[in-house]
Formats: structure tokens, C-alpha cells, sequence
């Protein structure tokens, strides 16, 4: 059973994702913005793509702004855990006391020399104000780059919206879409709380309905399963409110009708014609029985976290393929089971 925390007194549900694959979008306008608060804080954002397949691109961002201090952490010889302390934002980048590293991004994204005269990163640990301006310094389209970071669930006028923000930017060794040993990267690992799984009308898919508990919201988001012997698995061994911990793949492709042209001379012209940009689904192909959890989700909980939720915003407002039993891709196959209409 999770240890609960603070916010909503629910553990958070907690995601994260790697990609490696080639830059775009750096000559967007937002590629790189700078700006000023409500409180007249400086604020910096960074934005880009990385083509992770041929045609497919997934987007990553982080924003940070001026802020009192900073931290820096290091861990504890005798105890094992960590320890933080504050440091004041001008001394960022003087602070040194041994053993203590700044809790950061991960930035990697300009080569320099070694002593032995390679091309290596040069390796940075920034806050994200200033990850965001080394990144708009050095990044440009068509890179190789390896990322990873936190996935955060969010609502916007009503829409339910998924970030992908980076932890790490680290220079990679340039890929080829068409060589015979390219492996695409794109992968996720997600705590979630499970509700549903339901599949499409001719069972090639299923959806997987669930719920994302951060800090101080609860979030709606959705999963696609493809091996319907996993997703038999899912139906028969998970009840609603069930936590469990996921991983699979990130996909991204176009949404596509083909449209037939009958006003023409001659043969017909079939075109394609794109409906929408992209669809971008979280395709699991695995998760971890090991960690299934009954108790800390509890309908009770979230409908009691919920209220909590709605009683703080009001007051803010007044105050201003497997087939033989397995859980998927690491653990082989599935037992079959056509239970809830599978």
C-alpha cells in the first residue's frame, strides 16, 4: 500500500517517458520564448519535435522562471537518503560544496573537446530557466538526441492534455531511418488507477479508461491496448480503482481519410486527405502484477480527494498478442477468456 503525501493526501501516480530521434521545430517562433510574470518574474520556455519514426514526431517542452533559491542535494553516507539545501538563485552556478550536485535538467547538447581531443557533450545540470536557454543556444533541427523525463495529465477548457517534460536533452549518435539495425525509441512507464477496459466494435483494440492522480488535481486520461490477450487479462484480473504500474509505447501517426475524385477525366485520382495533424496514443504492452494495489485508490478516496479539490478551487475563486494468462511484453503470453464480451 502507497504512503500517502501531501496535496490531495494521495500518492501521486507518476510517468515517465524516453525517446531518441531527430530534432524539428527549432525555427518555430516557439521554439524559444521570453517573458515577464504577472509578477514580473523573468520566464523562459523551450518547445520541439523529435521524429522518432519516419513521419512520426512527438513534442517535448519545460518552463521555468526566476526564482528565490535553488536546490542542491547530496546523498548521505551513513543514512543512504538524500539531503537538500537551499541555495539563493545568484549563486547557482558558484555554489560549491562537496558532494552536492543542483537538482535540475540534465542538458547535453553542445560538443566539446576532451582531453584526449573526442567530441563529447558537454554535460550540464541547469534549472529549467536556464536548460531552456541552453537548449535555444545549441539545438538545431535534425539532431540526433536522446530524451527522457516526466509525462504530466492536465485538463484545458474542458480538453484532457498530456506533457512530455524533459528531465534530460543529451546529444545522440545520428540515426538512420532506413539502415537495417535502426530500433525505434519511444517509450513510456506509468503508474495509473485503473476503471475500464473496453474493446473497438471488431476487437483489433481495446481502450483502457484511468485516472492520474498528481500533486493537487485528478486527471481522466486514456490507454489503447493492442494485444487483446493482454487486454483479456486486464478485464477479468482488474476491478476499477485498482492501481497497477504500465509501460509500452508511444505512437504517433497521422489521421488520414482517402478521399475518391469522380469529377475527373480519365482514371480516377485517389488522394489523401488529413483530417486531423496527428493522433498520439500511449500503447501498453506490458505491465507488472507485483504491484497492483487495492487499497490506496479506493472509489471512497478519489471521490473524497475530488471534493477536496473542488472545495480548494472554490475557495482560490472566492479568495482569488499474448494469449495464456501473462501480463504482456517482458512476461510472455495469455490465458483466453471471453468474459464482458472479449
Amino acid at each position: 500500500m502507497a504512503e500517502k503525501k501531501k496535496g490531495i493526501d494521495l500518492p501521486q501516480t507518476k510517468g515517465t517517458f524516453q525517446v531518441r530521434g531527430k530534432v524539428s521545430g527549432t525555427q518555430k517562433d516557439n521554439f524559444y520564448v521570453e517573458k515577464l510574470t504577472k509578477t514580473n518574474k523573468p520566464w523562459r520556455s523551450t518547445s520541439f519535435g523529435i521524429e522518432f519514426n519516419p513521419g512520426s514526431t512527438m513534442y517535448v517542452g519545460l518552463n521555468g522562471m526566476e526564482r528565490d533559491v535553488v536546490k542542491f542535494s547530496k546523498k548521505d553516507n551513513e543514512t543512504g537518503k538524500y539531503v537538500s539545501k537551499d541555495v539563493p538563485w545568484k549563486d547557482r552556478f558558484t555554489f560549491n560544496e562537496e558532494g552536492y550536485g543542483l537538482m535540475g535538467v540534465k542538458v547535453g547538447v553542445e560538443k566539446v573537446k576532451d582531453e584526449k581531443g573526442n567530441d563529447v557533450n558537454n554535460k550540464k545540470t541547469l534549472v529549467e530557466f536556464d536548460a531552456a536557454k541552453e537548449i535555444s543556444d545549441h539545438l538545431v533541427d535534425d539532431k540526433t538526441v536522446f530524451v527522457k523525463g516526466r509525462i504530466e495529465y492536465g485538463s484545458y477548457n474542458d480538453s484532457h492534455t498530456t506533457k512530455f517534460v524533459p528531465s534530460q536533452v543529451s546529444l545522440a549518435k545520428d540515426i538512420d531511418f532506413e539502415a537495417e539495425d535502426f530500433n525505434s525509441l519511444a517509450d513510456f512507464t506509468q503508474t495509473i488507477v485503473f476503471m475500464s477496459v473496453t474493446p473497438n466494435d471488431d476487437k483489433t483494440k481495446a481502450t483502457v479508461e484511468a485516472k492520474i492522480v498528481n500533486y493537487d488535481s485528478i486527471e481522466d486520461a486514456e490507454f489503447v491496448i493492442t494485444d487483446m490477450g493482454l487486454a483479456r487479462v486486464f478485464a477479468k484480473q482488474l476491478k476499477p480503482y485498482t492501481s497497477i504500474k504500465v509501460w509500452g509505447n508511444i505512437s504517433v501517426e497521422k489521421d488520414t481519410t482517402e478521399v475518391e475524385t469522380t469529377d475527373c477525366w480519365g482514371q480516377k485520382n485517389n488522394m489523401e486527405r488529413v483530417n486531423t495533424p496527428t493522433v498520439r496514443e500511449l500503447i501498453i504492452t506490458g505491465a507488472d502484477p507485483e504491484t497492483i494495489d487495492t487499497e490506496t485508490y479506493t472509489e471512497a478516496e478519489i471521490d473524497r480527494a475530488i471534493e477536496t479539490i473542488k472545495a480548494s478551487k472554490e475557495a482560490a475563486k472566492d479568495f482569488g498478442g499474448s494469449e495464456n494468462g501473462t501480463w504482456g511484453s517482458v512476461h510472455a503470453g495469455s490465458e483466453d477468456d471471453d468474459n464482458a464480451g472479449w
